[in-house]
C-alpha cells in the first residue's frame, strides 16, 4: 500500500464517522418526529430548512465528506478482494455485506437526496398551496415499492453504519484485542438494531399519523376548499 493510499483510506475511515455518522444520528432523530404527527414534523423541517448559512453547512460538513466517501467507498468496493467462502470468519462476511450495502446506499442516498431536497415542489399540499413534507411523504410510503425501498435502505444503513464504526475502531486502534473487538462489535449490533428500529418507526409515523392529527389535516383540507370554492 502506497503512502497516498494509506492516507485515502484513513480519510475515508474519518469521513465516516465525522460527520456522516453523527448526521445519520441526527436525521434519524428529525425523522422520528413524524410520529408526533404532521405540525410536529413540519415544523421541524421548516426550522432545519430556515438554519442560517444552510447551503455552507450542508456542502462544506454533508457533501463533500459524503461525496468524497461514497466516491472512494466505490473504488475500495471495486478493488476488495473478499473471500467469505474461503474464509468463513464473521468478519469475511461483515467485509462482503459493508461492500454490497455500500453500493446499494449508493443508489438510495441518490434517490433519497434528490427526491426530498431537489425536487421538494412535489411536497407542496395542493389544499394549502404550501410545503407539506409530512403529506407528501404519507402519501410516498401508501406505495409498497416505496416502502419497502425504504425500509432496504434503512437496513442498509443501519448496518453500514455499525458494521463500519467497528472497522473504525480496529483500524485507528481503539479496539486492539479479540476482547474489545468482540463486545465493542456486540455493542454495535444493538445499535445497528436501535437505529433499523426507529429508522422503521418514522415511517410508520406518517403510515399511520396520530388521530388527533388528522382530524386537523382533514379540516385544513375543507377550510382550504371552502376558500377555493365559496
Amino acid at each position: 500500500m502506497t503512502y497516498s493510499e494509506f492516507v485515502l483510506r484513513r480519510l475515508h475511515s474519518l469521513t465516516g464517522v465525522i460527520p456522516l455518522t453523527f448526521f445519520i444520528f441526527f436525521h434519524f432523530f428529525a425523522n422520528s418526529y413524524s410520529t408526533k404527527g404532521p405540525e410536529a414534523f413540519n415544523a421541524t423541517v421548516a426550522t432545519l430548512r430556515g438554519l442560517p448559512y444552510l447551503h455552507a453547512i450542508e456542502w462544506g460538513l454533508l457533501f463533500a465528506p459524503f461525496l468524497f466517501h461514497m466516491i472512494y467507498g466505490l473504488w475500495v468496493v471495486y478493488t476488495g478482494k473478499p473471500n467469505p467462502l474461503r474464509y468463513k470468519y464473521p468478519r469475511n462476511w461483515a467485509y462482503l455485506f459493508q461492500r454490497v450495502t455500500a453500493i446499494v446506499l449508493f443508489v438510495f442516498i441518490l434517490y433519497h437526496v434528490i427526491s426530498l431536497r431537489f425536487m421538494d415542489y412535489r411536497a407542496i399540499n395542493p389544499a394549502t398551496g404550501k410545503l407539506d413534507f409530512y403529506n407528501h411523504l404519507h402519501h410516498e410510503f401508501q406505495n409498497p415499492l416505496i416502502y419497502w425501498w425504504y425500509v432496504v435502505g434503512i437496513a442498509c444503513t443501519a448496518f453500514h453504519l455499525a458494521n463500519g464504526l467497528c472497522t473504525f475502531c480496529m483500524t485507528w486502534g481503539i479496539t486492539v484485542g479479540r476482547t474489545s473487538q468482540r463486545y465493542f462489535a456486540y455493542a454495535m449490533t444493538g445499535l445497528g438494531i436501535l437505529l433499523f428500529v426507529v429508522g422503521v418507526s418514522a415511517i410508520h409515523g406518517f403510515l399511520n399519523p396520530p388521530k388527533d392529527a388528522v382530524k386537523t389535516a382533514q379540516e385544513v383540507s375543507v377550510q382550504a376548499a371552502t376558500v377555493q370554492n365559496p
